[in-house]
């Protein structure tokens, strides 16, 4: 793989102990010059304002880290211009303070694995992407409670005109769409594990409207149209002029959410809306909400058999096979959730939503006790409590009925 502008800044500029060093002066005056020095801050870097996955769960976790323990948390981080969505990055000035930067490598420090120290009244925490998620899934294992953002009319305020322009019944409840697929970044082909067949959502989708729901599907222009005709079923990424700005809004409004690994997903779990996860494979963090759940994406071998839920572990760790996509390279396939799968998987979320349904324990003591052989991030008093555990998210019931060796 060609190296990048920020590869060749971590090996030229941030490698090196004295250069870091030189550069982590150059933040600190950065800071100096845009904050109260009387004041004290926590200080984090936030690399990849431009993924939106990154710009909403990396300050979501902050927050539920280390909300109560400062009352200011500043995060340094690139142009507001070149965020992955513009409204969401105005949300976050009302909640921290975010001071840009176009300096690479100041930015590319969010990426450094320096840890937690203090330097006058600054905190900082200088940690990749994925220390964060390591610790805030460890705090949620040990009983940490959520800090959801909120959000007040003026953020909701732009999906309400939306839909008031493109529906001819604002009041239905609605439910938003987003399914990854091969259109989304083709330059990225090493995520081509997370796309997935937008064809097989439909069958749901007509489901929902037949039921009197709204359906809203964001994601990107050149994704393939699912091809509903129907009053209440909008495909916002194939409408005139759409920017993605009122995203945030209509997730923060939603009944519920479909949804694969992606940018959305972070919306709806920092929201702490309903999620249906479809698609779904082991991922590098856990965010503990039982409104949460997850139909799991078949990889078959050879023969036809499927991975258990272990087998897919296995994979992961430590050779991330399905997440660099090298399935092919070891024999194996990957297969998106049926339109069955996915149905059923709307169903059960309509079940809960409806009456309150509970988990399948026996279900999930064997799905927690897989996860924690390989992931020691899920180990905590709350999520091992025998009794009423904090469950790290919902195994759909309908996936396993028609998956019953998935647990094996």
């Amino acid at each position: 793989m060609e190296e990048t502008p920020r590869d060749r800044v971590l090996r030229e500029e941030l490698a090196d102990p004295q250069r870091l060093t030189g550069h982590l002066a150059r933040l600190i005056a950065l800071l100096q010059a845009k904050v109260d020095p009387t004041q004290k801050y926590l200080v984090y870097v936030l690399a990849q304002q431009s993924r939106i996955g990154h710009l909403v769960l990396e300050p979501w976790m902050l927050q539920n880290l280390f909300g109560e323990q400062y009352d200011n948390i500043v995060i340094v981080t690139g142009l507001g211009e070149e965020a992955a969505n513009g409204t969401f990055f105005q949300y976050l000035r009302s909640r921290f303070t975010i001071i840009e930067t176009d300096d690479i490598v100041l930015t590319t420090m969010g990426f450094v694995e320096g840890g937690a120290f203090s330097i006058g009244n600054f905190d900082f925490l200088l940690w990749r992407p994925q220390s964060l998620f390591t610790r805030f899934t460890t705090a949620l294992a040990a009983g940490l409670p959520h800090r959801f953002f909120e959000v007040s009319e003026e953020w909701l305020e732009p999906g309400r005109e939306l839909r008031a322009r493109l529906l001819p019944d604002t009041d239905l409840p609605y439910v938003m769409l987003h399914v990854r697929d091969e259109a989304f970044a083709p330059e990225m082909g090493y995520h081509g594990f997370r796309c997935n067949s937008v064809g097989n959502y439909r069958p749901a989708v007509e489901a929902l409207l037949d039921r009197g729901y709204a359906v809203i599907r964001i994601g990107d222009p050149g994704s393939p149209e699912l091809g509903v005709t129907h009053p209440h079923y909008i495909e916002l990424s194939h409408q005139s002029g759409y920017d993605r700005s009122a995203d945030f809004g209509l997730l923060a409004g939603a009944h519920f959410g479909i949804v694969t690994q992606s940018g959305p997903w972070a919306f709806l779990q920092a929201l702490g809306r309903p999620i249906l996860l479809t698609n779904a494979y082991p991922e590098p963090f856990w965010v503990f909400e039982e409104h949460e759940i997850a139909l799991y994406k078949h990889v078959l071998r050879a023969d036809g058999t499927e991975l258990t839920y272990r087998e897919l572990w296995e994979c992961e760790v430590p050779d991330r096979i399905l997440t660099k996509n090298l399935l092919s390279e070891n024999g194996l396939t990957a297969l998106s959730n049926s339109a069955e799968e996915v149905q059923a998987g709307v169903e059960e979320m309509l079940l809960l939503l409806d009456s309150k349904t509970l988990p399948d324990q026996d279900a999930q003591m064997r799905f927690h006790a897989i996860t924690r052989a390989f992931d020691d991030t899920v180990k905590g008093t709350a999520a091992d409590r025998e009794v009423e555990p904090r469950l790290q998210r919902r195994l759909s019931r309908r996936f396993l009925e028609f998956n019953p060796r998935f647990l094996e």
